[in-house]
């Protein structure tokens, strides 16, 4: 039987499914891309080009609005207290969530399947409605307007998600592995620390990248504990700004825009393991 020619109505079909597939997707990706280049436009023009021309490109770059967000928006000072709140807690995450994922896969202890039902319940529980027992907690515990009480607040609410995650890939590794290692005298954290951990190591890489994603960019809990000007994250700070310097887009905009550079940084330093971690994770 001769092939269907070029112009037939099935391949024109196809044809034009094709198209609209990818104006389908170029729509998706310029809807994606215009924010960060109004972002990027209006940090880089004066206010005068800006209110000349919202949604132009500017007639002339300048950086002096990057100059001022650090010497007025102080965008340099909330980036260090964020980076002295998320980098603190995602490293306790780390810790704590593989040796808790540890002991509830390789452990046999009584209400182990209980203890892991809580952790996946835990996950579902939305944070906005422990944010009033929480904030008393703090409060109870003299940590308000402390890094500390952050810290620990974050790392008890992204805790049974860490689990969770790493447990799902600690389930992949052979028992025969950690029977061996037992044999040759190894203890469980000896265990947990050379042959274990490097055998997950994309999803622990994975599980960093995304509590850092996720923790750099949380405003709610950091609004409510750090109340203190001088120790507000950079999302916070940021938000807060728009108030006092709603005359000043390109300010607050090249604040929004230097704030973006840490996880954009994390992600692109990580992303073929975090890409791998998660189809890992997919098909376990």
């Amino acid at each position: 039987m001769s092939a269907a020619p070029a112009t037939s109505p099935r391949h024109l079909g196809r044809r034009a499914g094709r198209v609209v597939v990818w104006l389908f997707l170029a729509a998706l990706a310029v809807s994606a891309l215009y924010p960060l280049f109004f972002l990027t436009a209006t940090a880089l023009r004066t206010t005068d080009d800006y209110r000349s021309s919202p949604g132009g490109l500017p007639s002339h770059l300048t950086t002096d609005n990057i100059t001022e967000a650090f010497s007025v928006v102080h965008v340099g000072t909330y980036a260090l207290n964020s980076l002295f709140v998320v980098v603190p807690a995602v490293l306790l995450i780390t810790v704590l969530s593989c040796l808790a994922a540890y002991a509830l896969i390789h452990f046999d202890f009584p209400l182990r399947k209980l203890a892991l039902v809580l952790v996946v319940a835990l996950i579902a529980l939305p944070p906005t409605a422990i944010l009033i027992p929480v904030f008393k907690a703090v409060l109870d515990a003299g940590l308000l307007n402390h890094r500390l009480g952050l810290i620990l607040v974050y790392s008890a609410l992204y805790l049974p998600f860490s689990i969770y995650l790493l447990a799902s890939f600690m389930k992949s590794v052979p028992t025969e592995l950690l029977n061996a290692a037992r044999i040759d005298g190894a203890g469980p954290l000896r265990t947990l620390w050379s042959v274990v951990l490097p055998l997950v190591r994309p999803g622990l890489l994975t599980l960093i990248t995304l509590n850092f994603l996720l923790l750099w960019n949380e405003f709610l809990f950091s609004l409510v504990i750090l109340q203190s000007e001088a120790d507000r994250t950079i999302m916070v700070g940021i938000a807060l700004l728009q108030g006092h310097f709603e005359k000043n887009f390109g300010a607050v905009s090249a604040g929004l825009l230097l704030s973006m550079i840490p996880p954009l940084l994390i992600f692109v330093f990580f992303q073929r393991d975090l890409a791998r971690g998660l189809t890992a994770g997919a098909v376990k």
